[in-house]
């Protein structure tokens, strides 16, 4: 309980001094993708559903005047709860709102960090946080204000709620994984994993505590708003007969990227196959050369990996989700050329951000990532070998 207390009480002073660095002008966009939930947050307080597409379409159009016609405005596609938690931005003007969630971001980066980091030196973890300064996923992330860094600090709270054995924590961190689905799956089912493969008490407390958090959620959520789950399914019936749905020219998966360099177009349909078929045989692999034993910290970073590679709809600014991964690698490794090739891995993003082409930026991404799972893969299999019985002839 003191745990829960104290991260209350860092809360609110976060609250406190992030509402007041939200009044320093900063040159920070309200229409981009940030408009997925700020207008969704002022139509709560106006009755209006969260998934009614053409009322939303509406209320963006009376928030912003003519400038909406010229984005192409985005559909809420995320849990009602992600809204529910952030709406005292809609009580904001849109200029102040972007600037907050600016904070918002930057300190869940940043705590992110620091969580992970708590074991190491403080050298690395100055190198740590510089990294982050310097990614460019994660200044494109906070300038257009997405929604990545949830999932992120999600798994650092995961990771440093295993180190206590804080079962109350862990929920908290598997419950901020459900705020984009499609980014904190395979990490909330390795989460999940581990609870049911390690079976200690305070685990089965997590995983019942996670069980009945996400039922009290749906439960509240019907409550508030009764329509919640039609309006979710119509949404998405209409998104599936958008005549771009079954091509993704902007997403930057692994398997999405891999369908576009082969067959010359990003078709959804062979993405999602083939990014089905490399997740089971990552997870498979991983299971097998872990022999079902293993850290939640390397779990969780293999799944953040394999997301990358297998989900066709991950976009540049998700790619954040490899900062982990890197940071892991770089702060343990031993070996003079796992070195260069983090030195690879961390510089292959530059060059579309030198060539300003969005296609290049996305293939760098890619191939950090293909990196950092070879590299991680490489980790795990030494370590099945140097595990293995002798066996005598």
């Amino acid at each position: 309980m003191s745990q829960i207390v104290r991260v209350v009480g860092i809360g609110a002073a976060l609250a406190v001094v992030i509402t007041a660095l939200s009044f320093i002008p900063l040159p920070i966009p309200a229409v981009t993708d940030f408009l997925t939930l700020y207008v969704p947050t002022v139509g709560l307080g106006r009755s209006i559903g969260l998934y009614d597409y053409a009322a939303q379409l509406g209320l963006a159009q009376q928030l912003f005047g003519p400038v909406i016609d010229t984005v192409k405005y985005p559909h809420y596609v995320y849990p009602p709860w992600f809204a529910y938690s952030v709406f005292f931005l809609g009580w904001l003007t849109p200029e102040h709102a972007a600037r907050m969630w600016f904070w918002i971001n930057l300190s869940m980066l940043a705590g992110s960090v620091i969580l992970i980091t708590l074991p190491w030196s403080a050298k690395w973890r100055v190198i740590a946080l510089s990294v982050i300064i310097v990614s460019p996923t994660v200044i494109s992330l906070v300038i257009v204000g997405q929604f990545t860094a949830p999932i992120l600090l999600g798994i650092a709270i995961t990771i440093y709620a295993a180190s206590r054995q804080s079962a109350s924590l862990f929920v908290l961190g598997m419950l901020l994984m459900t705020f984009k689905p499609h980014v904190g799956a395979l990490p909330f089912a390795a989460a999940g994993g581990w609870l049911l493969i390690q079976r200690q008490p305070w685990q089965w407390r997590a995983l019942a505590g996670v069980t009945v958090a996400i039922l009290g959620l749906l439960a509240g959520v019907t409550l508030a708003y009764p329509r919640w789950l039609n309006d979710y399914l119509a949404m998405l019936d209409m998104f599936r007969n958008l005549p771009d749905f079954g091509v993704c020219p902007n997403c930057s998966g692994g398997s999405i990227m891999a369908v576009r360099l082969l067959f010359g177009a990003p078709v959804i349909s062979t993405a999602l196959h083939a990014g089905l078929l490399f997740g089971l045989v990552a997870a498979g692999w991983f299971l097998w050369v872990t022999s079902l034993s293993f850290n939640i910290e390397i779990g969780l970073y293999w799944a953040m990996l394999a997301a990358i590679l297998a989900i066709p709809y991950f976009n540049n600014y998700d790619h954040v989700c490899s900062l982990f991964p890197f940071l892991w690698l770089l702060q343990t490794s031993q070996r003079r050329l796992e070195y260069w090739w983090l030195g690879v891995a961390f510089l292959v993003p530059w060059v579309g951000v030198m060539w300003q082409e969005r296609q290049i930026f996305a293939a760098g991404l890619v191939g950090q990532a293909c990196i950092l799972f070879i590299l991680t893969a490489l980790r795990l299999w030494r370590c099945h070998r140097a595990a293995r019985p002798i066996t005598q002839s």
